[in-house]
């Protein structure tokens, strides 16, 4: 069992890594097939109240748009624009959700490590300094993981949240 927590924590860490240095390269067709933009917006500046019920209408999408797999009560900042790729790896359907966001680094790390407490996730890595921790939890379909990583690059605050469930 330690070395299937060590492998599946070596993978997150591989995942988040290869999410982190993705090229600017475009994309297959099969890797664009597994890609989803969440968060909607739109750019007509003729039409202020149309924009605003598309806005209105994106954020009601973003709980929504996520996909099955995902809890829909994860605490992603409210202005997060989510790009979610999945994966099929080793008995797991995998997630990975990558964002930016304006709030302070501290708070949103906060909400994300208390989630995993209040919701039965045994943290089993946690780097304070660096904003990021590996999580599990037992169910009767197998472990399911989380995984959170976020980095403060100055002007821009990035995270990337990792879920893996078993697949049936």
């Amino acid at each position: 069992m330690k070395k299937f927590i060590t492998v599946l924590c070596l993978f997150f860490a591989l995942s988040i890594f290869l999410v982190a240095c993705g090229s600017g390269e475009e994309k297959s067709n099969s890797e664009a097939d597994t890609q989803e933009d969440v968060n909607v917006s739109t750019t007509d500046e003729t039409d202020e109240a149309e924009n605003k019920q598309d806005e209105d209408a994106a954020q009601e999408e973003d709980q929504s748009a996520l996909p099955e797999g995902v809890p829909a009560d994860l605490p992603f900042p409210a202005e997060a624009d989510l790009q979610v790729q999945s994966y099929d790896t080793a008995g797991h359907k995998q997630y990975v959700v990558g964002f930016s966001f304006s709030e302070e680094i501290d708070e949103v790390y906060k909400k994300f490590k208390e989630y995993a407490d209040s919701n039965g996730y045994n943290i089993i890595t946690e780097d304070n300094e660096n904003y990021g921790f590996e999580s599990m939890k037992e169910s009767d379909a197998g472990p399911t993981t989380l995984g959170v990583t976020f980095s403060d690059m100055g002007s821009v605050k990035t995270g990337t949240v990792s879920f893996a469930i078993p697949l049936e």
